[in-house]
């Protein structure tokens, strides 16, 4: 509006000066006006293409401002060698998607009616998500789809197949728990999931040494329950301890996610120290403690709650007595304790564990406390320099095809041993030709132990190559006759695994 005014007064000024001097030079006055006109209209026009450009510019202001006020609110999505997820904005809630498979080859040599037997197998295939809700819950689900597993669930009669694997054939779950972190000092963990026992099985399924476990981990200690569970860190985490309540499991057992079948309950409790940690020191890789469980376990003939032990090739080599309307069962307590400790320095590695079970158990009129224990211990050395470690290796050079990276390779070494009461196999006259033993001699060993030897490739983070080799030398179990028992063969046996896990 003020520069229409403007406008219009120049052109009145210009006809009164016109008009004034029309008879002096009126040409040149009116060739002088013209151009001012003229500067005054394009002074006009870049003024209104700078009210323009501020204009635009003020809209991609306000519209860049709303798009980052949405940005704050939107989810994120994550993709990478450690899964792929969705986190909100804040980072409080999230899901992450990750995977393991292992695929085996196995060769099992032994001289019993077992004899050879080779070829490939799946393992684990175990697609699980994982994730936080309110920035204080983490939560865990995991099933199984591999149609296999080494141990039996919760009953070790009329489950197994000719090569002792217990076939499931539909998927079942391995995990599925919270964890509700009210403090670093002080966190509850609810539901199925690895019971705070055992050094190596509390390991990753992905991390540990040799590609099945020692009698100590397979055989005697719980593998997964269902149950509720204390647990922290204190002293800046040089001091971990847990505490739990559980249905109760097998030696080595899985139980199912379904109701327990009895109202006796599996207390553990567990302290392990790390008294170095996070110091300059040559112990600081040390750690060690202190496991045991506690439950009043009974079992029947039919529902025998107790379990198989198997050698390295997942095949039987001891089993209490299943005779149809005759078999062993638990009846009484079970107590389990379990000193474990590891040491890491450098490349090096070493780890050892011990456990002990007392468990009471009855044939017909047979009753027996049984005293079974087994010990273990592994060594390990990376070879390619990368430090050793409770949670495994991290490759410093990731294979690469051309030639660029070699992974990390480690050689790793196990002697382990297991040793059964030897009133498993005594009858009620207290001798091994007496009546109802609750386990045969001929059938069942009495002791096995174990050597091996095996080689892990890292081709990176998420992928690895490994081959063992172990070998188990038993005493009974190989038949001839309750008085005489045979010593079972040595089984030698080799596994070969591929393994991808993200």
């Amino acid at each position: 509006m003020k520069q229409g005014w403007k406008l219009k007064s120049g052109l009145l000024l210009a006809m009164i000066v016109s008009s004034a001097y029309a008879d002096d030079g009126a040409d040149a006055r009116i060739t002088q006006l013209q151009k001012m006109l003229e500067q005054q209209q394009k002074a006009m026009q870049e003024q209104q293409w700078q009210l323009k450009a501020m204009a635009d510019e003020l809209k991609a202001l306000q519209q860049k401002s709303e798009v980052a006020a949405v940005d704050k609110e939107a989810p994120v999505v994550k993709a990478g060698e450690k899964g792929f997820g969705i986190q909100s904005a804040d980072g409080k809630n999230s899901i992450n998607l990750h995977g393991t498979a292992q695929i085996d080859y196995r060769n099992i040599e032994s001289g019993s009616a077992i004899g050879t037997s080779s070829g490939l197998i799946v393992r684990k295939a175990r697609p699980w998500i994982e994730g936080t809700l309110f920035g204080w819950i983490d939560y865990r689900l995991t099933p199984e789809f591999a149609t296999t597993t080494a141990n039996a669930a919760t009953v070790s009669a009329g489950t197994t197949t000719v090569n002792n694997s217990t076939t499931l054939g539909t998927p079942e779950v391995i995990d599925a728990f919270a964890d509700f972190k009210f403090q670093p000092w002080l966190k509850l963990r609810a539901g199925k999931f690895k019971p705070f026992v055992g050094l190596a099985r509390l390991q990753s399924d992905t991390d540990g040494k040799f590609l099945e476990q020692s009698f100590v981990t397979a055989n005697l200690l719980p593998q997964r329950d269902v149950g509720l569970s204390l647990f922290g860190d204190v002293l800046d985490g040089r001091l971990n301890y847990a505490v739990g309540v559980s249905n109760g499991v097998i030696d080595g057992g899985d139980q199912s996610v379904a109701l327990d079948n009895n109202n006796n309950k599996e207390f553990t409790a567990r302290l392990f120290a790390q008294p170095f940690k996070g110091k300059e020191s040559l112990l600081a890789g040390l750690g060690f403690g202190l496991a045991g469980t506690t439950i009043d376990q009974q079992g029947t003939a039919t529902n025998t709650q107790l379990p198989a032990y198997k050698t390295f090739g997942q095949n039987n080599f001891f089993s209490y007595t299943t005779t149809s309307g005759s078999a062993t069962y638990a009846h009484g307590q079970r107590s389990r304790w379990s000193p474990q400790a590891y040491y890491y320095f450098g490349p090096f590695g070493l780890m050892a564990e011990y456990a002990e079970e007392h468990q009471e158990v009855s044939r017909l009129t047979n009753n027996q406390t049984l005293n079974h224990d087994a010990w273990q211990v592994t060594a390990s050395y990376v070879l390619t320099g990368e430090e050793a470690s409770y949670g495994g290796v991290k490759p410093k050079q990731p294979f690469s095809p051309d030639g660029k990276g070699w992974g990390a390779w480690e050689v790793v070494a196990r002697y382990n041993e297991i040793n059964l009461d030897g009133k498993s196999f005594v009858g009620t006259n207290g001798l091994t030709t007496g009546l109802n033993p609750v386990a045969n001699p001929t059938a069942a060993a009495k002791s096995a132990e174990a050597w091996g030897v095996g080689l892990n490739w890292y081709l990176n983070n998420y992928s690895r190559f490994s081959l063992d080799f172990e070998q188990t030398d038993f005493v009974w179990g190989g038949g001839g006759t309750v008085a005489r028992p045979l010593d079972r063969p040595a089984e030698k046996t080799m596994i070969g695994r591929l393994q991808l896990a993200f």
